[in-house]
């Protein structure tokens, strides 16, 4: 506190050093050999250690010596969000939304794993396009021979490879009609057989790797390369 003359603090002091607080006064003895210099110099100055400071504030303010400090008024809000049991509600809340959001999370994949399709259902239920095959390093791509008019669509693909749930396999054509044979899935591979056309070509056991976007096909020098039609180009 700031005081223009030393005899102004003097209540002040001898009231802290009452209650036990140690003070200091700075240019006491300036102010009273030059009373005119106290305005020139900030008057005397009354101070205490920085951990005493709050308990002398409410010392002085309780005993009338100095006007209580104005502090604003908190809203409706800041009250709510400054309440204790309000905190603990909401501390038990996210602690309870996580671990919601924890075990749906883990449930849902468990359920996806234990419900995933099996290879012979992605074989059987998707549409496969056959992009093109390579053999013996060289690239070849399909092209149907029909005596029909065909139509192709947005987003369609005439070019399909089909695996049939009853054993019938149907590759597209190679300036060729479509060729048809038969499929077996075994010990990890594929195996086709007894086709109409191209079997010195196409008649092998294929290793395969399949997800939701492509199917490959690999043997010894062929590899035919597919695209599921939901998440390719055509």
């Amino acid at each position: 506190m700031t005081f223009m003359f030393p005899t102004e603090l003097a209540v002040v002091k001898s009231k802290l050093e009452s209650e036990g607080i140690e003070c200091i006064v700075l240019d006491e003895n300036t102010v009273q050999a030059h009373n005119f210099l106290s305005q020139a110099i900030g008057g005397v100055r009354l101070q205490v250690a920085e951990s005493n400071f709050e308990r002398a504030r409410e010392i002085l303010e309780d005993s009338g010596l100095a006007e209580k400090e104005k502090r604003p008024d908190q809203s409706e809000i800041e009250k709510t969000m400054n309440n204790p049991k309000f905190q603990k509600r909401m501390k038990f809340f996210l602690v309870t939304l996580v671990a919601t959001t924890v075990v749906f999370v883990l449930t849902l994949f468990v359920y996806r794993y234990l419900n995933r399709p099996t290879d012979l259902e992605r074989l059987t239920e998707r549409n496969w396009c056959l992009d093109y095959i390579i053999y013996q390093n060289q690239e070849y791509v399909p092209y149907t021979i029909s005596d029909r008019i065909q139509i192709s669509l947005i987003n369609e693909c005439s070019e399909k490879l089909d695996f049939d749930t009853t054993g019938h396999v149907h590759f597209p054509g190679f300036n060729s009609s479509r060729i048809n044979g038969s499929w077996k899935l075994e010990n990890n591979t594929i195996s086709v057989s007894q086709l109409d056309t191209l079997d010195f070509l196409l008649e092998r056991k294929y290793e395969y790797k399949i997800n939701q976007k492509e199917l490959i096909l690999n043997s010894d020098s062929l590899t035919i390369y597919c695209s599921n039609l939901k998440y390719g180009y055509y």
